[in-house]
């Protein structure tokens, strides 16, 4: 099990975006520039997305203990996710 703890740990937008295959996959026809700017989008919005999950899981973890209703870190990372769409 510890060997795969990394792995399981992992956001699932690493596991996806950071494939090989992922990452080689160029279509024809279309200027490196259009690319590169492409992969800085989806490498932000990934990030926005990993962030706001960790906010929510901060929010679950406060609703758990203080026992409150939404929890702000579940409104932060609505926030975030709103943002990033």
């Amino acid at each position: 099990f510890r060997c795969c703890s990394r792995a399981l740990a992992r956001p699932v937008s690493v596991s996806v975006f950071g494939r090989p295959e992922a990452q080689t996959l160029q279509p024809t026809g279309v200027p490196s520039s259009q690319l590169s700017l492409r992969q800085f989008q989806t490498s932000a919005v990934s990030r926005d997305i990993d962030t706001a999950a960790k906010f929510i899981g901060a929010g679950a973890a406060t609703v758990g203990v203080a026992g409150s209703g939404a929890g702000i870190g579940t409104v932060f990372g609505s926030l975030i996710i709103g943002y990033a769409r």
